[in-house]
């Protein structure tokens, strides 16, 4: 709905206190997004606001009587009355500059630390992107050239364990600086809040401490470790912007308006509500609309997760970005853009970035009680004494270089180890949640199912065509066909090199099959009702035969010849062979409750549900409906992972506290808005996601409490007035090599699968995954 006394302001969803809009004026442009972020921000009722450049959406949170839609128009035209805002830097591409170096522009006025995303994609144009990214590379290469050094030093001289002095240690110092600014600089900034103190306070505190010792290279490792982390973060975050951007362009930029009953080709943009647009077969449907004429085959599985394409005629309902793979369809617009099913949907994923609650980490935990009281021992013994250099080195002991590597060495370790294992963790927040996990939530299709349909199954009718000549009838009808069932029928000949004779000529009865001829003979291969079409008699056998197929949750093909059904082709999306037991040794590793949600009918969900022992099951599902489910699980109190594999999944999976995808074809958008991604496409991964995740916790807490110790022990001494810089920096030294082996040992270990999980015990691929209402089912 659009505002009209507001026309660059349009209303995208309005409910009491919180009101969406979209401004195209600020779409592509980061500067004036901030810039109206802030100004909207000062507007009298509004709590909270936030401006997407990516979309042009804008998010309101705000309190009184109606949302502040004309102040927000009046912002916007007083804002595009002004010049814009000037860059940051006027030179030559391609040449950085220090403050990309340092990373000074990535952040932002008031938001503290390195895990605060500062140089989130999203917010940055793609030159902002690709300046930030340079500045990511150069902090990476120099500091590691200079441990590259370091480490060739040690090996030259054959003593691992000698110190690094001279120039080199100078230049360790050097590069800690100017590498570690942007922490540095949070850390600061945290100081002048206390109640925000997080762990850019407690690394500042313990690298400049450090470098106080003249520990430089333990200093340096630090920083080093943390910008590799941020580097990889902001790699996952612009991939998922390229991949939304992808996502919103719906692969079509043109389009057949019918005009006054003549088709016309436009411009997507320029099509209205109401008009009537044309598709054709191969085509993506490009808006949300109603069918007035044609019959047409859709694949829905981007929307509704349906593994097989849905019949389409007069009066049913199409979603822009599924894809038309049979037939034609003139379908009058209803919505369009941003309002469409798929529009919705880019819109969820949005919104679970802005409502993830921030995870809080144990080094966060640590810091906000560590170091306020660290400073406090400090001050005292400054208080007490007068003496400087006696309170500086309490300071160093108290936050120990190994306080810093506490967190990054385990993460980065495990991260390694799960890479070695096919599992892509995008950062050690997600790991660190991973650990704390007690509900497990499935999508069912390509997740706990294969994804695609296989022949199951082929029963005879005709003592003159055994089950092996059914099927290679069937699949002579089906070669020139594109349908997912037709090409599981073609599958199953080529895996047994079975020779299928060439047909003479074929016809494709849209939402019913194919008819062709082979040899004079007129063959049929599809639905009961193609069948009944051609005057072919449905006995009661074939009827027994297809009711059969249909309980065990099989779309049951049916193949006849001249008047005569020979035979029936069961075909059904097959349950993955480690589902079982994977979802056996997560009850087994203490998850509470484990739920599948679906696009498909209930009766195909029970089958497969079933089979894997999952009592909650949720079916009939529209992405928009997994995002609710999940919103409610956490609004309960429950740490949610979500797993699936498709673009209806992205909104869910962005919004649970861990998203888990399976990287198979056609997921990229899933993959990007997950957290973590399994490249080995296995489900037992789940199990080692979580395995990983509270081994990773407790090696944490181990090498904190290691740092505790030191500052105790160090407090003690101190105490009794025995403690001196030398002192200090032995066990400064100490807790940190102690630190750095407990956590390489992440490297090496292995997940095993707790006890009482069920090795795969034959159910494992016996379920079937029926397709419901889909059209070419054998229960029409």
């Amino acid at each position: 709905m659009a505002v009209a006394a507001a026309p660059r302001v349009e209303v995208l969803s309005d409910i009491p206190g919180r009101t969406r809009y979209r401004v195209v004026r600020v779409k592509g442009r980061s500067r004036l997004a901030r810039v109206l972020e802030q100004d909207v921000a000062r507007l009298p009722g509004v709590e909270q606001a936030r401006v997407n450049p990516l979309t042009g959406g804008v998010l309101l949170l705000w309190h009184g009587e109606a949302p502040p839609t004309e102040a927000l128009a009046r912002a916007v035209e007083l804002l595009l009355s002004r010049p814009e805002p000037p860059p940051e830097e006027q030179q030559p591409r391609g040449t950085p500059h220090l403050h990309e170096l340092s990373g000074k522009h990535t952040d932002t006025e008031g938001v503290p630390g390195h895990h605060h995303h500062h140089d989130n994609p999203y917010e940055l144009t793609k030159e902002e992107s690709d300046a930030v990214e340079r500045g990511h590379i150069l902090r990476l290469m120099i500091g590691g050239a200079v441990l590259t050094l370091v480490l060739a030093k040690k090996l030259l001289m054959g003593r691992s364990s000698a110190p690094v002095s001279g120039p080199l240690k100078v230049a360790a110092g050097v590069v800690t600086l100017i590498t570690g600014y942007p922490f540095f600089k949070g850390g600061v900034r945290s100081l002048a809040r206390p109640s925000h103190i997080d762990t850019d306070t407690l690394v500042t505190v313990a690298t400049l401490a450090s470098l106080v010792l003249r520990e430089n290279v333990p200093a340096l490792v630090v920083i080093w470790l943390l910008n590799l982390g941020e580097y990889l973060r902001f790699l996952t975050l612009r991939r998922s912007r390229q991949a939304i951007e992808e996502l919103l362009s719906l692969g079509e930029d043109e389009v057949f308006v019918v005009v006054d009953g003549t088709e016309v080709k436009r411009p997507l943009s320029e099509v209205q509500v109401g008009q009537t647009v044309a598709f054709y077969e191969g085509q993506k449907v490009a808006v949300d609309g109603t069918v007035l004429s044609g019959n047409g085959t859709v694949n829905q599985a981007p929307i509704t997760g349906e593994s097989l394409p849905v019949m389409k005629s007069s009066g049913d309902e199409v979603y822009a970005g599924t894809l038309l793979v049979a037939g034609s369809l003139q379908v009058k617009a209803t919505r369009l853009g941003n309002q469409t099913a798929m529009g919705r949907l880019i819109q969820r994923v949005e919104e679970a970035r802005e409502h993830q609650a921030p995870i809080e980490l144990v080094g966060e935990r640590f810091s906000s009680r560590f170091v306020p009281w660290s400073f406090a021992m400090s001050g005292l013994v400054l208080l007490l004494t007068g003496d400087y250099r006696r309170a500086l080195t309490m300071l160093v002991v108290a936050c120990p270089c190994a306080a810093g590597l506490a967190t990054p060495t385990a993460v980065t370790a495990t991260i390694g180890n799960a890479a070695r294992r096919g599992i892509l963790i995008k950062g050690g927040a997600y790991l660190e949640e991973a650990g704390s996990l007690d509900t497990i939530v499935f999508d069912k299709t390509g997740t706990l199912t294969v994804g695609t349909p296989r022949v199951t199954r082929v029963v005879s009718l005709d003592k003159e065509y055994p089950p092996l000549d059914v099927v290679t009838v069937a699949a002579s009808g089906e070669l020139h066909s594109q349908h997912p069932l037709a090409l599981a029928v073609l599958q199953y000949t080529s895996e047994r090199e079975m020779k299928v004779p060439e047909h003479t000529a074929c016809e494709v009865v849209v939402g019913r099959g194919m008819r062709a001829d082979l040899a004079g003979n007129r063959i049929l291969v599809g639905s009961r009702r193609l069948l009944r079409e051609h005057d072919v008699p449905v006995t009661e056998a074939l009827n027994l035969e297809v009711e059969e197929f249909q309980r065990s949750g099989d779309t049951a093909i049916c193949v006849a010849v001249n008047d005569k059904a020979i035979g029936v082709v069961g075909v059904a999306d097959t349950v993955r062979p480690e589902a079982a037991e994977a979802i056996e040794a997560l009850r087994a590793s203490g998850i509470r409750r484990i739920l599948m949600l679906t696009g498909d009918a209930a009766e195909s969900a029970a089958v497969v549900a079933s089979s894997l022992g999952i009592d909650e099951v949720k079916a009939n599902l529209l992405p928009e409906d997994k995002y609710a489910l999940v919103r409610q699980l956490r609004d309960q109190g429950a740490r949610v992972a979500m797993v699936g594999d498709g673009i209806n999944d992205a909104p869910a999976l962005a919004l649970a506290n861990v998203g888990i995808a399976l990287d198979t074809a056609g997921s990229d958008v899933a993959v990007e808005a997950a957290d973590i991604a399994l490249a080995s496409n296995d489900l037992r991964g789940v199990v080692d996601v979580l395995t990983l995740g509270r081994r990773t916790l407790g090696v944490i807490q181990q090498n904190y409490a290691v740092s505790v110790v030191v500052n105790s022990g160090g407090v003690a001494i101190g105490a009794l007035g025995l403690l001196n810089p030398v002192m200090a920096a032995i066990m400064h030294n100490l807790s940190t090599q102690i630190v750095v082996l407990n956590s390489l040992r992440l490297l090496r270990y292995q997940p095993a699968l707790p006890e009482g999980a069920r090795a795969g015990d034959g159910l494992s691929g016996s379920a079937r995954a029926a397709p419901g209402s889909t059209p070419d089912s054998g229960g029409d």
